[in-house]
């Protein structure tokens, strides 16, 4: 069974009516959406209440009312971030998979997210790069999240004898998630189709043939 996107609309588009009245979980949503836009378009360092107040069509003041100060507007735009990344890799059905199916479900399912959704993934990737104190430890932790994911994977593999025991199942996560980085970067960059494919299809056939050589650390 595929990530349900279900519920997610197309964050490059605007806000249907500019003074539509919503139920404030709806508008909360909304402006969560419209936030990760915005941060996708001027970078998590520069995105501003304002920017959110025009995508969505509502005043800045309203926009203060969800999100008071500039903290938690970064804190929950990086959370409705967080959530929709690890629900793509910690699926239940990728549980059931072997560790080939499972590695290859999460990099396809998280390439769609990058062709449907790109916004998400281009506010990961800015992340991935934001040293600032205020939103590098989150990024740390989450990807801690991300690599302990892949781990379980990966150990899942070996003790079922798909892959080899003398794969360092951490360090290959490490190359996994970094894998997903470059399908993303070519995805943006215009790759064709054929080219991402065959990335794809390397990284899952480098992972899984892994062996650790300690003669070369």
């Amino acid at each position: 069974m595929p990530v349900n996107f279900e519920g997610y609309v197309p964050l490059t588009m605007q806000a249907a009516s500019a003074r539509t009245r919503l139920p404030p979980e709806q508008r909360r949503a909304q402006l969560l959406r419209c936030a990760i836009a915005a941060f996708a378009e001027h970078g998590i360092a520069r995105a501003t209440h304002a920017h959110i107040a025009e995508r969505a069509g509502v005043s800045v003041p309203a926009v203060h009312s969800y999100f008071r100060t500039r903290e938690d507007l970064v804190a929950e735009t990086l959370g409705e971030v967080e959530t929709y990344l690890m629900a793509i890799v910690d699926d239940v059905e990728i549980k059931k998979m072997t560790a080939r199916d499972a590695l290859s479900r999460m990099v396809l399912d998280f390439d769609k997210a990058a062709q449907e959704f790109p916004e998400v993934i281009k506010v990961w990737l800015d992340w991935s790069t934001g040293f600032r104190a205020d939103v590098w430890p989150r990024y740390l932790t989450m990807q801690d999240r991300l690599l302990e994911t892949v781990r379980r994977v990966l150990v899942r593999g070996q003790r079922a004898g798909e892959l080899s025991p003398s794969i360092d199942a951490l360090s290959a996560a490490r190359l996994y998630v970094g894998g997903g980085h470059t399908v993303a970067l070519l995805r943006f960059a215009g790759g064709a189709p054929a080219d991402i494919d065959r990335l794809i299809n390397h990284l899952i056939r480098s992972i899984i043939g892994i062996r650790f050589e300690p003669d070369l650390v």
